[in-house]
């Protein structure tokens, strides 16, 4: 087990790293009952155990995270047959609090994020700047910080509190599809991001937008193939894991379909242009 702390915390008021660190458990291991004295948020990286917090318990495993505001009584413990590791992060500083109201780990102690390896190197790349001898290491921690805050913004936005406009819902379906368009996107992870109805949402971008939503995502994806294939050298197959289609005939197809014009034969005619 490693734990760290950073000992600067008054040089930076606004937000730090308070501690870091990452475990794999021993059967059974736990913590508690009892209070932490930073706002702290564990992620799973393999087997499983509970959370208990504020009369609730938690069934937990890899992909999910869980969130501990100060002096908040918690107890968790890892599972007999499957225990599980965790990376975390401690967080102090006075807008702290504001920042991660603005998730939606103001209304829930818990996140669940397998789809890629992001949040996993968040953590990641957190434990090596502790580790770190460099002048400019307390720099490092703060942008990195800044960093996961944006993460977890991004990825889990809280839109109880912000009470958004239509417009601001469609610009925030947007800048889904556009930052999620290496991945597989569908209809009900939007809704999901949103805090919406599935059949409500589609209908909100069909109103502003007059296209469906499925059809908006599939000309988001080829709209970005077609830059990559004109403007870089990367082969179909990589391009089409670049905008989320793991099968490369299928996207071949789909393309074909929506262009009428086959990958191969897009750039070999914008090559010839």
């Amino acid at each position: 087990m490693r734990i760290e702390t950073n000992d600067n915390f008054y040089k930076n008021t606004d937000g730090l790293i308070y501690n870091n660190g990452y475990e794999e458990c021993e059967p059974g291991h736990s913590f508690g009952p009892a209070v932490r004295k930073s706002y702290m948020i564990h992620y799973i990286t393999s087997g499983k155990g509970i959370f208990k917090c504020e009369g609730k318990e938690y069934h937990l495993e890899k992909g999910d995270a869980f969130f501990i505001k100060p002096g908040q009584e918690v107890y968790y413990c890892a599972d007999m047959h499957d225990p599980w590791a965790y990376g975390w992060i401690g967080m102090q500083g006075l807008k702290i609090e504001s920042y991660l109201n603005r998730t939606t780990l103001a209304n829930s102690p818990i996140l669940h994020y397998s789809k890629n390896d992001k949040m996993a190197l968040k953590f990641v790349n957190i434990s090596v700047a502790y580790r770190s001898t460099s002048l400019c290491k307390e720099l490092l921690l703060n942008s990195l910080l800044y960093d996961f805050l944006h993460f977890l913004v991004n990825e889990f936005p809280n839109f109880k509190n912000m009470n958004p406009t239509e417009e601001e819902y469609v610009n925030a379906i947007i800048n889904y599809c556009i930052t999620h368009i290496d991945e597989k996107i569908y209809v009900t992870d939007i809704a999901d991001y949103l805090g919406l109805n599935r059949s409500y949402t589609t209908r909100l971008f069909k109103k502003n937008m007059n296209t469906s939503l499925k059809d908006y995502i599939l000309k988001t994806k080829f709209e970005e193939a077609e830059r990559l294939l004109t403007e870089t050298t990367l082969p179909i197959k990589v391009i089409s894991k670049s905008v989320g289609f793991d099968d490369e005939l299928y996207f071949s197809r789909m393309f074909h379909k929506k262009m009428n014009v086959s990958p191969y034969n897009y750039r070999k005619k914008n090559d010839s242009n």
